[in-house]
């Protein structure tokens, strides 16, 4: 079973509506950008906000999640966006965006962790997302070690945190490189193979 939700359907829709980023970050479909630091994370995170704003969501990047005193010791937990809703201002989804590489599976664990955790001490949550990006062409790599933390639950600093309760949405970001060297946005696709895998199945 995948997440199917309407809200889910909403931001595939929007994520994947050529015309927002084209308006919004022209760079990333024309131009391209470096691929050096964390540009494509700092331009990845301002499009999820964009594309919260679009849809008629508060959204706000590098939000912090909220912890309950029981849960304080996990330390300083950041969402990479948070989508609020305009009229209870309750947090209804959130994103985290992350690289994916060979040797990228511990930080794109810690990814998971952090939405499993915005999951459990947000009860308003709706949907959480992963939205990892990959070169064009490039192997897929195998994320049931990734994902697991969100449907059994891991350690942190001593605390046994349960699995995420909101459904998780799994979105690969493709990027192919230009002949300069610089990285430019190709599709999105939603990952229903990995989202089943958060869930148990196969």
């Amino acid at each position: 079973m995948t997440t199917n939700s309407q809200l889910a359907m909403r931001v595939m829709g929007a994520l994947q509506d050529s015309t927002i980023m084209s308006r919004h970050l022209p760079m990333l479909v024309q131009g391209g950008i470096p691929d050096v630091g964390v540009t494509v994370h700092s331009h990845f995170l301002t499009y999820l906000v964009t594309v919260g704003q679009h849809l008629g969501f508060a959204a706000v990047a590098e939000c912090p999640v909220p912890l309950t005193s029981e849960r304080a010791d996990l330390g300083d937990i950041r969402a990479d966006s948070f989508w609020f809703d305009p009229e209870n201002l309750q947090p209804v989804a959130s994103f985290e965006f992350e690289r994916f590489e060979r040797g990228d599976e511990p930080r794109l664990r810690q990814k998971v962790e952090n939405l499993a955790v915005a999951s459990v001490t947000t009860p308003s949550l709706e949907i959480s997302s992963l939205v990892y990006w990959v070169l064009s062409g490039s192997t897929p790599h195998s994320m049931e070690s990734v994902v697991a933390p969100y449907r059994g639950g891991f350690r942190r600093r001593g605390h046994q945190v349960p699995g995420g309760r909101a459904p998780l949405m799994i979105v690969k970001c493709v990027m192919k490189r230009a002949e300069d060297g610089r990285l430019v946005f190709a599709e999105f696709l939603r990952d229903e193979r990995n989202e089943r895998l958060a869930l148990g199945g196969l």
